[in-house]
């Protein structure tokens, strides 16, 4: 059970207790026999329990902690979400507090912190949670500043310094909010907004759902006669295993899909059209999300609890490209907010969050092969996953798929043959054979047409 930090954070005006304690001489050992010890609960407890740090604050400086302290850290255990925090918020510090010289400490253990002008903060107790700032100027006379809570740093400190900093995200949310209304209160529909829609449309008709980037070669559909598409996994004995049903109109756009999880369906996604153009998408039976335009621009605008996430999608150079804001309706909570983005560069796809690239994703022409395809995650600017994989024709309709078994860009590449991709004689996809978990597996895909 977590308790409010008030309550355990106690700022007391003396530590001679702890000091009787150290004065305190230990009895000589004496050397006796001793029985076979047998262990009880009580006494593995015992052996086991935490004993806090003790931390000593001189006076002179301006101290700011940053308190996230249980049990599983105080034994030195911590998660990368809390790691995460409390680097953002010591880098918000930094940021926005330059000229302070703030001595910024991490606490994550129980701890009693020994304060020169005889305050005490502590920050013990058996199975409890702490998660709280602290603040002292480093002058005698002045008391240690305590607000509970994990974000929001920025805020607690600029309080005692009588300052106005805000925290980036603070700052970044008004911004954001800012552009999404701008963006909502027009709808603005040329003649791009159909093509930019009816490349994101393209996007929801491929056959099955775990279809990726690198495979899209083989995956260019020639729709407008289409009526429905079906795919499905081939077992033994000709038994069939639903992966994905797609309904089109006859202009080629899809109406609606069904998603299926081991063979029973998952999920159903209707689109809504109005001349020609997509105006909302229902998911489920009641789940409404709508959809508008700004010229070249298509917006979808979905509400999940107390999160408004927005989606832009516009065309560069015959590629879809996307923003995205999540953000939550109560600006206390601005800290979860965030923006992405993709731009070209390089031929490549790269995808920010928050200004720091997260990916990049590099490819060739769609009709010239080999088709390589590579796939980069980055963490603070290094690569920390890589997929290389390429397409080759073998026949009229016939290609394989290969990934590279490299790691790394600064790896040899040695591909390993995955799968091989038929057509029909309509250039549609037919059947996709590969390997996954040493078991051969067969994707096939039936369709319909209007006369």
């Amino acid at each position: 059970m977590k308790y409010l930090l008030s309550i355990f954070l106690i700022l007391t005006l003396s530590f001679q207790g702890y000091s009787q304690k150290k004065g305190k001489k230990k009895p000589v050992a004496k050397t006796t026999s001793v029985p076979d010890l047998v262990l009880t609960p009580e006494m593995v407890a015992k052996a086991e329990k935490i004993i806090p740090d003790t931390l000593h604050i001189q006076k002179g400086k301006k101290y700011v902690f940053l308190i996230d302290a249980n049990e599983n850290s105080s034994k030195g255990y911590t998660t990368v979400y809390q790691d995460n925090d409390e680097e953002s918020e010591k880098t918000e510090l930094k940021r926005n507090f330059p000229k302070e010289n703030l001595e910024i400490i991490n606490i994550t253990k129980y701890t009693y912190v020994l304060f020169e002008n005889k305050q005490t903060l502590d920050i013990t107790g058996d199975g409890q949670s702490f998660q709280a700032f602290a603040y002292w100027s480093g002058k005698i006379d002045d008391k240690v500043q305590v607000k509970e809570g994990t974000r929001m740093a920025t805020e607690f400190v600029a309080e005692q310094l009588k300052s106005k900093k805000e925290s980036s995200y603070v700052v970044n949310t008004r911004k954001y909010k800012k552009e999404v209304a701008a963006l909502l209160s027009k709808n603005k529909i040329t003649s791009e907004s159909k093509e930019v829609m009816k490349h994101w449309l393209n996007s929801q008709s491929l056959p099955f759902v775990d279809i990726e980037t690198n495979n899209l070669p083989v995956c260019q559909m020639e729709n407008a006669k289409l009526k429905t598409l079906d795919s499905y996994f081939l077992k033994k004995k000709g038994v069939r295993i639903p992966l994905k049903s797609i309904s089109f109109n006859r202009e080629g756009l899809p109406t609606s899909t069904t998603y299926y999880d081991e063979g029973k369906v998952n999920s159903k996604r209707t689109f809504v059209y109005n001349d020609g153009l997509l105006t909302k998408i229902i998911d489920g039976e009641n789940q409404i999300t709508p959809i508008t335009y700004n010229d070249n621009k298509m917006i979808i605008y979905d509400i999940v609890n107390e999160t408004d996430a927005i989606f832009i999608f516009w065309l560069e150079n015959g590629k879809i490209l996307e923003k995205r804001y999540i953000l939550m309706r109560d600006d206390k909570f601005s800290y979860m907010n965030s923006y992405s983005e993709e731009k070209i560069e390089n031929n490549c796809i790269s995808r920010y969050i928050n200004t720091a690239l997260e990916s990049k994703d590099c490819s060739g022409q769609n009709t010239l092969f080999p088709y390589e395809h590579t796939t980069k995650s980055f963490q603070n600017g290094e690569v920390i996953h890589y997929v290389k994989s390429k397409l080759e024709k073998k026949g009229e309709r016939t290609f394989e798929k290969y990934y590279s078994e490299a790691k790394h860009p600064d790896q040899n590449d040695n591909y390993k043959l995955w799968g091989t991709f038929y057509l029909d004689n309509f250039n549609l996809l037919e059947t996709y054979n590969f390997i996954e978990d040493k078991e051969a597996k067969t994707i096939k895909i039936d369709y319909t047409y209007y006369e």
